[in-house]
């Protein structure tokens, strides 16, 4: 499928579109939002905002493939309506009711928000996360705020809330994310072809063994290749395969001596300290991705994703006692060797301590969940009354007895954080 659209514009006033002129070839009816203004005061999803939020009023087609591919749509934000290309995302959250978006947007046409977020502009690639299974409503975008006050050496994940509408229905409450790829990458001005893999799967644990104890076949097993070149074939992945080796079979003093040249030491530390930190149990082998530009000098570096299951819940919202800090080694063969050694561990968890004293010290996180609620607040409890009762019936978690309300939620994040946060500086993990 041709990307190369121009796309459209509209013209607004007073919130409301009142002209769109097509540039390109579009399979369906325009949206009523781009040409007719009666419609879209009818559907009020011409709504610049709502709720204090941005809205994203997404078209696409009736008959869009349930499949993993992009599709044609359209999107009306702010007052421009332009062509994108649309696919549904997430291995799990696919099956959401409430459904997460990848939003691409032509290369002449990136999409643009530069009151958000420090600046969300330029992007070529954008996230809509759903929180289906984060009645919170801001767990993602807690635990990137700490990762990028962490260091701002850190390559940055940039985050912000927007209502959504899909074909003029309320869908409710999103999380709009960075999309971890070749272009945010440029953006950050890192090499665009350098090699970019996740770890779509907990073999992605820098072990010899696989998830179930069992020798693997091959060390790039769990990881899958974003970007870099060669795209696939044999050569495609034998970057992580020597890394993965070098984590595995260094003595502990090659280890000590040589991980420098390997990888941005302070990052994978940081990955190990954050992980404890927020309790990212889902993120600590799967959902991580590894980067790591071209060239003899190029070392790897870490970025974290897929961040629903933290701060006190899992990935299916079960509960996470806050008390016992996890060390994660069991899950992390790289954590296993930074904490045997202590002429790294010692100072990585000094480093730990100071992060609890500083940047990140329990007032402070409770600083930005206050932020956040008050931000999402009204768009929260709109969307929990939307999507309530498929909440508490889906399959996944229908068992638990200890369902919460946002506001209960929001109370139990800050319980957790006090209490997390106090047992951390009691004894780290």
């Amino acid at each position: 499928m041709s990307r190369g659209a121009r796309g459209l514009l509209c013209l607004a006033a007073g919130g409301v579109l009142l002209s769109c002129t097509s540039t390109d070839a579009w399979t369906g009816p325009l949206p009523a939002e781009c040409r007719e203004p009666a419609a879209a005061e009818s559907t009020g999803t011409s709504r610049v905002e709502e709720d204090g939020l941005p809205v994203f009023n997404l078209f696409i087609s009736q008959s869009l493939p349930d499949a993993d591919g992009y599709f044609v749509a359209r999107l009306v934000y702010r007052g421009h309506c332009q062509r994108l290309w649309v696919r549904f995302r997430g291995n799990t959250s696919r099956f959401f009711p409430k459904r997460s978006f990848t939003l691409d947007f032509p290369k002449d046409a990136p999409f643009d928000e530069p009151l958000l977020a420090g600046g969300f502009t330029g992007r070529r690639k954008v996230v809509l996360i759903s929180p289906f299974n984060d009645n919170s409503y801001m767990r993602h975008r807690l635990a990137f705020a700490l990762w990028n006050r962490m260091s701002p050496e850190h390559i940055q994940v940039k985050t912000y809330s927007a209502v959504v509408y899909l074909n003029g229905s309320y869908q409710g409450l999103y999380t709009v994310a960075d999309h971890l790829d070749k272009h945010l990458l440029a953006a950050q001005g890192l090499d665009r072809e350098g090699d970019l893999f996740k770890g779509w799967g907990d073999d992605a644990n820098f072990s010899p063994l696989d998830v179930d104890g069992h020798p693997k076949l091959d060390l790039r097993q769990g990881f899958e290749k974003k970007a870099g070149l060669p795209e696939s074939g044999p050569e495609a992945y034998d970057s992580i395969r020597a890394f993965t080796a070098f984590v595995i079979d260094s003595s502990q003093a090659r280890f000590r001596e040589e991980r420098h040249a390997w990888m941005n030491t302070r990052e994978y530390e940081d990955w190990w300290i954050f992980s404890t930190l927020v309790f990212a149990s889902d993120s600590v082998s799967k959902n991580a991705y590894h980067y790591r530009e071209r060239g003899p000098g190029g070392r790897w570096r870490y970025i974290p994703w897929d961040l629903d299951a933290s701060f006190g819940q899992d990935w299916d919202t079960r509960r996470n006692a806050p008390e016992d800090p996890p060390r994660f080694t069991a899950k992390n063969h790289l954590f296993t060797r930074m904490l045997a050694d202590p002429s790294i561990a010692t100072p990585m968890r000094e480093r730990y301590r100071a992060l609890l004293q500083g940047e990140l010290r329990a007032e402070v996180v409770l600083g930005l969940i206050d932020q956040f609620e008050r931000e999402v607040a009204s768009a929260a409890r709109r969307d929990e009354a939307r999507w309530r009762e498929e909440y508490l019936g889906f399959k996944r978690w229908k068992t638990r007895t200890d369902f919460t309300t946002f506001d209960e939620e929001v109370e139990y994040l800050r319980w957790w954080v006090r209490t997390h946060w106090g047992a951390l500086e009691r004894q780290l993990p």
